[in-house]
């Protein structure tokens, strides 16, 4: 017989011990591809968009870690949201009091960027909303973006519809 009396298979394993591998087996499986990075694929009637994401305060060099051509994906969800098209900085600006002329005045901070990446996506632009699966696009909304070499806050500052 295949089973003994002490409920092992051909006197080696026990039922029980291959029914919890297999559940084992099956969560790591459904973990892993329920964690994995969700893409949105473009859908009939979807349109090319460019949008760029302002990221404020920060160093010279963080410039150097955002590659043209590299996908971005929303850090939050997962979500890829696109790929670069281009980066670009001017300088951090703040408001600063000016004691003398008794005014406050836009001046920039030694030190720190304002750091602007051009996204092109793929979106389903509808009367209510334009979105790249289901991530929203919309002028003012904050995103964390992040890809292998960087991850930053910003807010969208422009949408262009190609």
């Amino acid at each position: 017989m295949f089973i003994d009396k002490k409920y092992r298979l051909f006197g080696l394993v026990s039922i029980v011990d291959i029914g919890m591998a297999a559940v084992f087996v099956l969560f790591v499986f459904l973990a892993l591809r329920l964690s994995a990075p969700q893409v949105a694929s473009a859908k009939p009637g979807d349109v090319k968009i460019k949008y760029t994401v302002e990221i404020q305060k920060k160093l010279p060099n963080f410039k150097e870690s955002i590659h043209e051509g590299a996908d971005v994906y929303d850090s939050q969800k997962g979500y890829l949201i696109g790929k670069i098209l281009g980066v670009s900085t001017m300088p951090y600006l703040e408001d600063v009091g000016d004691i003398d002329a008794e005014i406050i005045r836009r001046a920039p901070i030694p030190g720190f960027e304002a750091v602007y990446v051009q996204i092109e996506a793929t979106a389903q632009i509808t009367d209510m909303t334009t979105a790249v699966g289901a991530f929203e696009i919309l002028v003012g909304k904050e995103v964390y973006i992040k890809n292998k070499d960087f991850a930053a806050f910003g807010y969208i500052v422009a949408v262009e519809k190609e």
